[in-house]
Parts: structure tokens; sequence; C-alpha cells
């Protein structure tokens, strides 16, 4: 079995980079996404030129700080201060226009291209883009990009419509409660049983700490510095290799 690890939140803090970083070099993490709008994107950016991280995807973001876009050009994803709406607004809101969708996420995605990475699959913060006000637009645009991306359908079922690259499953649980070394081991036996030859991603989280800045942001925080001891640790990548799973990233998809 091939197993993705992609690392979510590149670029959200200096922490956040630093811990996908350490993640990177120690070869279990092989893919991260960047949020193109944080506090710590031109860090992150910087990173990646210095070849630190080698490959990137686009982490999608329309639930956390400001757009890419002029807020004035998508009304129905923004407040009245210009901030994207939080999540829990965004996914029951029924008026989500599509147009201001796509415009946002080629916005993201141009930004990306301009500050010089090379982006190889797209996902989404929050599973924002596959929440039913944003499903159809990100699908539409991930074809027209096409990149590429994680699975659209451990939300809302199916991904007919989808015509780019996917892996054969994805799983959210390893996050929060989920994150242990027995727990991984056992999600990903569970994983290997099902489909012994086929691709499993998993998202991850990981911070070297929990920063003042980190906490104003997420409340995941103390999970974050436990995962990054867990996806750097020697016990895990010895263990992976005992049981004929392959770390990869999505230029191997």
């Amino acid at each position: 079995m091939k197993l993705i690890l992609n690392a979510d939140d590149f670029g959200l803090t200096e922490s956040v980079n630093l811990g996908i970083v350490d993640c990177l070099k120690a070869g279990i993490v092989k893919s991260t996404t960047i949020m193109m709008n944080q506090p710590g994107t031109q860090h992150a950016i910087e990173l990646y030129h210095q070849g630190l991280v080698p490959e990137v995807g686009l982490h999608f973001t329309v639930t956390a700080g400001k757009p890419i876009s002029s807020p004035e050009l998508i009304p129905s994803l923004v407040d009245n201060q210009g901030y994207f709406l939080d999540k829990t607004t965004l996914i029951n809101k029924a008026d989500v226009v599509e147009e201001e969708v796509i415009l946002e996420l080629n916005a993201q995605y141009q930004a990306a291209l301009n500050a010089g990475l090379k982006i190889n699959h797209i996902d989404s913060h929050h599973f924002g883009g596959v929440f039913h006000p944003l499903k159809a637009a990100f699908t539409r645009t991930a074809n027209d990009i096409g990149l590429p991306v994680r699975r659209i359908d451990n939300i809302v079922s199916g991904q007919d419509s989808l015509l780019v690259p996917t892996p054969d499953a994805f799983d959210m649980r390893f996050f929060d409660g989920g994150v242990s070394l027995t727990g991984l081991q056992d999600l990903l036996l569970s994983h290997k049983a099902m489909t012994p030859n086929g691709t499993v991603e998993l998202m991850c989280h990981p911070a070297l700490f929990a920063s003042d800045e980190l906490r104003s942001l997420s409340s995941y925080l103390t999970k974050r510095v436990e995962e990054h001891a867990l996806l750097t640790s020697p016990v895990l990548q010895q263990w992976l290799s005992d049981n004929g799973i392959e770390c990869i990233g999505f230029n191997q998809l």
C-alpha cells in the first residue's frame, strides 16, 4: 500500500511551517499544502525557495483570514469587515455564488504561481471546498486547472464529476483523538487490508510548538506538537517499512 501523509496548513504560522519542514526531512510526510492568505505564508514561500519543501499543493482557504480577491467581488463569502465567513456559517449558507468561489480559488492558485511555487495538487482548509455550498465550484475549477486533488466524497458523497486524479481513499481520522502511534497503526492496517495495492491519503497538522500566534488562529494546538513528534519518529518509520507501506507524495500519484 502507498500512503500520502499531507501536511495541511503550510503558511499558517512559522511554528507550523518549521514543524512541517521537520516532518518532510524525516521522510514520512512527503507532501504539504499552502494557505496563501495567512501570517506565515511569506515565511512558507521562503522555505520552499530554500529547497526545504520538495513538493507543495494549494490549501484552498475560504474559512479563515481575508481573501486574495477584492472582498467586493465575492460578497457571498465574506462578512462586513471583508473577512471570510467562519466554517459553520459558510457550510449552512444557502446563497453562496458559484462564480465567486471560482474567482477566489483561481486567485489563490494564481497567487501561488506568482510566488514561484510549483503547485502539484489542491485540497481545501476545513474541507470548505467539499461542502454543498462550494463543492460544484471547487469541482469545476479543479477540472479546469487539471491537477490532482484530495478526494471530495468524505463530507458529501460522490465525485463522479471530478475528472482529475485522486488517491483511492482519504481518511480524516488522524486528527485530535486519533493522534497516537497505535491509533495510526490500526488505521493504516485496516486500509491495507481493504486496498493492499491502493493509495491512501491522510491529512496531518504538525507544528514545532503551540505559539501565541497559533493560539490566536487555531483551536487545534497541543495535538499539532504531538503529531510532529510522531511523524518524525524512527519507530514509525521502521514500522511502515516492516509492514510494506510506502510513503509517497502527490508527484507519485
